[in-house]
């Protein structure tokens, strides 16, 4: 008995250690790896909705245009620019900062997405 339990330990010790240690190790992980959220900003009626809080860097940015226009998401800073023909989507990974963008189509909607670290 005492020979076939010193054997499990040398297996388990080869094969990376015992198995709870590895799996409180890799929940650990897995809790310091946030996951990307994705966001939505919807275009309809000649406006952009309601601009997502809670935007960190690396989520994803779904434009989408529900109007019957072509719209554009177009950063002032130069760094995207979106084209969105009527009830086309598009996604675009978030930096952090602040950004106001504006349609190039139509100059007068603006708004200012906020991108935490």
């Amino acid at each position: 008995m005492l020979r076939m339990m010193t054997l499990l330990v040398i297996v388990l010790s080869l094969a990376g250690g015992f198995a709870p240690a590895n799996a409180a190790h890799a929940v650990k992980q897995a809790a310091a790896a946030q996951p990307h959220r994705v966001h939505m900003i919807v275009i309809d009626k000649m406006q952009y909705g309601p601009m997502p809080t809670g935007v960190r860097a690396g989520d994803i940015i779904e434009w989408t245009n529900h109007d019957i226009l072509e719209h554009s998401a177009t950063a002032r800073d130069g760094s995207f620019d979106v084209d969105l023909k009527p009830g086309a989507s598009m996604r675009l990974k978030a930096t952090a900062g602040s950004v106001t963008f504006f349609c190039k189509f139509h100059p007068t909607m603006t708004a200012t997405l906020v991108v935490a670290r």
